[in-house]
């Protein structure tokens, strides 16, 4: 009689196809937001106040000299230059549902939820760094080659613009991940003692993913949300406070549902039962605005996508 040992291959009513690890591997992804970054400005909240937009004005105060007046002459008046913006506070939302079934798959129903909901905190600054990627997109200055490379020369350009209308350091920069590189490529033929930075593992863990190092002062950043325009993304260099934002803080309606207020965001989760569908349903909200506060602040990097 021929041996007949038992084998993995043989145990097929008994066993699975495969078991899912105790510990979850993130998907790749661009997850990096500016939205706590210093030269993002918060100018308010537009609860209570009567409007969805926030008009945030600009002065010209200490940019009126002085003139030489003759003694017992009477000198002319003059007006205060100023101007405003307006940002338009708008809803993001993202709604998921969960079946009853495949919550208990998961662990529990419960959980399942529960860790959709947590999601949404991630989602909301998400939908924040595109729009301030769009909103970065709107500077009338460029700089850059439709088609061709981000180069040194490029960011020499960006900074003579910003030093040409004395905005304030230090600058920003947003460029997409192939803008870096080809940025990075041209520094390797530069020579002199100015110098890339490469991002610590403390610098890091203060800025945050999508931190790439520091050239003349400038903090790198990139974000796969930069604008697209053609074959061309518009990265961007900035000043602090360029970009400013406006939000909403909605009250929950007691008996509407279970609201949930994620720390760290204005946004919030509202939980909902289909029980018809034994589904239940996760939608988080944010309602914010993005725009460019002073075109001068910004100027576009327009270069290659790819």
């Amino acid at each position: 009689m021929a041996d007949a040992p038992i084998t993995y291959s043989s145990l097929t009513d008994l066993t699975v196809a495969s078991t899912l690890a105790a510990e979850l591997q993130l998907k790749l992804g661009d997850r990096a937001s500016l939205m706590n970054h210093p030269a993002i400005a918060y100018v308010g909240d537009v609860g209570g106040s009567g409007s969805s937009s926030k008009k945030v004005g600009i002065v010209g105060k200490g940019l009126d000299p002085m003139s030489a007046v003759a003694d017992g002459s009477s000198v002319e008046s003059v007006a205060l230059t100023n101007s405003s913006v307006t940002i338009t506070v708008a809803r993001q939302a993202l709604y998921r549902g969960v079946t009853d079934l495949a919550g208990q798959t998961w662990a529990s129903v419960g959980d399942l939820v529960s860790w959709c909901a947590d999601d949404m905190v991630g989602a909301a600054m998400l939908r924040a760094q595109s729009m301030i990627c769009a909103a970065g997109s709107l500077f009338s200055t460029s700089v850059g080659t439709s088609g061709a490379a981000l180069t040194v020369t490029n960011i020499f350009s960006a900074i003579a613009a910003l030093e040409a209308v004395s905005a304030p350091g230090p600058f920003l920069a947003v460029v997409s991940p192939k803008q870096l590189s080809d940025f990075q490529s041209s520094l390797r033929s530069e020579t002199g003692a100015l110098q890339w930075i490469q991002p610590t593992a403390e610098l890091l863990s203060i800025k945050g993913q999508g931190y790439a190092g520091t050239y003349l002062g400038i903090d790198f950043f990139t974000s796969s949300k930069c604008a697209v325009s053609g074959s061309d993304k518009l990265g961007f260099i900035i000043s602090y406070g360029a970009i400013g934002y406006a939000d909403g803080t909605p009250a929950p309606i007691m008996g509407s549902g279970g609201v949930i207020y994620p720390m760290g965001t204005k946004m919030y989760v509202e939980l909902g039962r289909t029980p018809e569908a034994a589904l239940s349903k996760i939608v988080g909200n944010y309602y914010v605005g993005f725009l460019e506060l002073q075109d001068g602040m910004g100027v576009q990097l327009t270069t290659r996508a790819s």
